[in-house]
């Protein structure tokens, strides 16, 4: 089982800090079976709360107390030494 954050933060280059008032939801983690499930969770909850790149905070991913990926506002997928991980849907 993995965990990705899922977190938001107000984007300085924005009066406010967000395009529609902070999002409604907040900072969270949620349980994934896959990188490919950790990275549809990612973009959901960047739609769900129209969130610029900006204000996009969480993505990482870790499997126990370790830290394995990360995920990027358009939903790549990057192992820990910054290369592109290829992931099956």
């Amino acid at each position: 089982m993995l965990q990705v954050s899922l977190a938001h933060a107000p984007n300085p280059d924005i009066p406010g800090g967000y395009w529609d008032g902070p999002p409604e939801d907040g900072c969270s983690a949620k349980s994934v079976e896959t990188l490919a499930d950790a990275s549809r969770a990612v973009r959901s909850y960047i739609t769900r709360n129209n969130l610029g790149s900006g204000n996009w905070a969480g993505g990482e991913v870790y499997q126990g107390p370790e830290l394995v990926a990360r995920i990027s506002y358009n939903g790549r997928i990057w192992g820990l030494d910054g290369t592109a991980l290829a992931v099956p849907e």
